[in-house]
């Protein structure tokens, strides 16, 4: 965790409730931070009370220079970003030495370009935040964390659910998938897990209405930003849909509104299994 002196951070925020969050945090604990929204990204919150700062993908160089005039160190990335087309990006010099090291190791993945842009960052002397080391947004200990067990055929599903992801994790597809009556019946794309969840409308059979969604950390992924993330409107999806449970993965997995997830778990009869 940060520690208590109160350090100020600068908060580069992307899309959904994350950023609102740890804004609302900091003022509350009257940590000093200085927001940063990215250029022709949509938010679906009025930051403008904050006095954001709009950078564009290339804007290194600018980028830097405010956080070393305000002495900021700290800096947390958090929130959904829109993919850039990098062939296109209009970039200073230190953007077109960041983008020289991201077009190299795009072949390998989004995985690979998100390292390449924390490594970056980290040799120009800044330090990046993992969002739990200012929130708590994680369960720390595995088990049940639901009234609800899974059961046998439920176990059997998650089980190939887990393997299923990490054999995935080599070709950089999502974090998340559905599994029933041994099958993967839905895999996470781009358009993320909660459109993901809503495909299984469109399946035919009650097959689906045991399955089980499955929502990790990739094995080699960063864990200082673009972390799975379930909320209050994943579970009411699951629900729903038919769903019956959720695996998630300690320390790994960001929960929003923790408290009020439980009970939504809860209400709806759905088990939450943290691996």
């Amino acid at each position: 965790m940060l520690d208590n002196n109160l350090q100020a951070i600068a908060i580069f925020a992307g899309r959904g409730q994350l950023p609102k969050i740890l804004i609302e945090d900091c003022l509350k604990k009257n940590r000093h931070f200085i927001l940063f929204l990215l250029k022709n990204e949509i938010y679906d919150e009025d930051y403008s009370n904050h006095n954001p700062t709009v950078i564009a993908y290339g804007e290194i160089e600018r980028f830097l220079t405010i956080l070393r005039d305000k002495n900021i160190r700290n800096i947390v990335f958090i929130g959904g970003v829109t993919k850039p087309n990098f062939s296109a990006l209009k970039v200073d010099k230190k953007g077109a030495i960041l983008l020289t090291k991201i077009i190299a190791n795009k072949i390998l993945g989004d995985d690979a370009v998100l390292k390449t842009v924390i490594k970056f960052f980290e040799k120009e002397g800044l330090k990046i935040l993992k969002i739990d080391d200012l929130l708590d947004c994680v369960f720390s200990s595995k088990g049940l964390i639901s009234k609800i067990v899974p059961g046998y055929e439920n176990n059997l599903d998650i089980e190939l659910g887990i393997k299923a992801i990490k054999h995935f994790s080599k070709f950089d597809v999502g974090q998340a998938l559905i599994v029933a009556q041994k099958q993967i019946i839905a895999i996470e794309a781009l358009e993320g897990t909660d459109a993901m969840i809503s495909r299984l409308q469109t399946l035919r059979g009650d097959f689906k209405n045991n399955a089980v969604l499955i929502k990790l950390k990739k094995p080699h992924q960063s864990d200082k930003a673009d972390l799975p993330t379930i909320g209050l409107t994943t579970i009411a999806k699951c629900a729903e849909v038919g769903i019956k449970g959720l695996v998630i993965q300690a320390n790994s997995t960001l929960v929003l509104d923790k408290e009020r997830l439980i009970e939504a778990v809860n209400d709806n009869k759905l088990f939450l299994k943290v691996v």
